[in-house]
């Protein structure tokens, strides 16, 4: 396909003006957050309060909360999102030619 059907293509759809100021600070954003995951790598979230091993004679002993398990969740989650981002930028720079 030329360039002049590229063109012609182009042409054809009616194609939304893109905010070039909104994309560059995503795209800053997106590679900054990729940076810091390669150059630090992940900081956990950690609980603030840890559980106590005494027994507890109105509850049960040594029970986990909601928030230990929401932030054992997004532990999870987070580190998987951060390594995708890193494989998808990857991807992306060995797609741009070397002058980009």
């Amino acid at each position: 396909m030329g360039k002049s059907d590229k063109l012609a293509i182009q042409l054809a759809f009616d194609i939304l003006p893109i905010d070039e100021t909104e994309t560059r600070r995503r795209v800053e954003e997106y590679l900054e957050v990729v940076r810091i995951y390669r150059q630090i790598g992940f900081v956990r979230r950690q609980a603030a309060l840890t559980a106590s091993p005494e027994p507890r004679y109105h509850g049960s002993t040594n029970a986990i909360s909601r928030t230990t398990e929401n932030i054992a969740v997004w532990n999870t989650d987070r580190e998987v999102e951060l390594e995708r981002q890193s494989m998808l930028l990857d991807l992306a720079m060995g797609r741009l030619k070397k002058a980009e």
